[in-house]
């Protein structure tokens, strides 16, 4: 009688590779960090929010217990988890929510100083992914109020040229383009910043909302493709008429623009860039509905 053959040496290497392959990913470099430690279990939220390659599932269990997570919310409007005298304060608001994923602590001022003064190109990705939970959580919201809500458009928060040229990237830019890129979304750039401005966190109330003023323009040219070809999408077979007058066609429902941003301090800045652009779209189209949202990655 035969003796059966059993596969033993290529089975042993076979558990041994994939044993091997946990071990490795289990102790892969921390994307914030970079130490060689153990990664921590992602949070159920993170796990149902992103994918599974997202790198915010690839802390080590040290950064991990240190993302200050916003877990509750006390202002329907800015998504402040605490009373929020500033948006009790809001007259004739241009933009009707925020949310943001993080507080503003210590380890986010750091991580976002890395990014952005220093150009740490690694910490991209995890703050793009903190960025994406406050996309899911407003797209959540929204599409409990309205199912068959979609977004036109994701607009950054431009920097100044000077900014530009001194980083060599628009931060929001950045991290609004890993968001369209994984959400497929549409990144439109229809914000223009005449000028750089001090950072809100060392203002007053009155200086902040007085340093906004005239600091954002809507790029006119950008506004009314824009509109054109939001009109084409709505009905094609008179897109040309459209194109010439866009004021001559009504679209059903509002078009959804999104503005994002790295830190929401008093919402100043979005409420700028909202308010610059319902003007501009005004003036192309009056009978337009224009609903402007934000998410940003931090809330100060």
């Amino acid at each position: 009688m035969p003796i059966p053959h059993f596969p033993i040496i290529p089975t042993l290497r076979a558990i041994a590779g994939k044993l091997g392959d946990l071990l490795s990913e289990a102790h892969s470099p921390c994307p914030i960090c970079r130490a060689p430690a153990r990664m921590a279990a992602p949070a159920p939220f993170l796990r149902a929010a992103l994918p599974h390659d997202a790198q915010l599932n690839r802390l080590c269990r040290t950064c991990a217990s240190v993302v200050p997570w916003i877990e509750h919310i006390a202002c329907a409007v800015c998504g402040r988890p605490d009373p929020c005298p500033d948006c009790l304060r809001r007259s004739d608001a241009h933009f009707i929510m925020s949310r943001s994923a993080v507080r503003y602590d210590e380890s986010v001022r750091e991580w976002l100083a890395l990014f952005k003064y220093r150009g740490d190109e690694r910490l991209v990705h995890p703050l793009s992914d903190m960025l994406d939970i406050a996309f899911v959580r407003l797209d959540r919201e929204l599409r409990n109020r309205v199912p068959s809500h979609r977004w036109d458009a994701v607009i950054p928060v431009p920097v100044s040229p000077d900014r530009l040229l001194e980083r060599g990237f628009n931060q929001a830019e950045r991290l609004a383009a890993l968001l369209c890129a994984r959400r497929k979304l549409a990144l439109a750039d229809l914000l223009i910043r005449t000028r750089h401005s001090e950072k809100k966190s060392l203002q007053s109330r009155q200086a902040r909302l007085q340093s906004v003023d005239g600091l954002f323009e809507a790029d006119a040219a950008a506004v009314r493709s824009f509109i054109s070809r939001m009109l084409d999408i709505a009905s094609p077979n008179t897109s040309m008429n459209r194109s010439c007058h866009p004021s001559t066609t009504i679209r059903r429902g509002p078009i959804r623009l999104l503005i994002v941003d790295d830190i929401y301090t008093t919402g100043s800045t979005i409420e700028a860039c909202a308010a610059v652009l319902w003007q501009s779209f005004r003036s192309f189209s009056p009978q337009l509905q224009v609903e402007f949202y934000a998410v940003t990655l931090a809330r100060s």
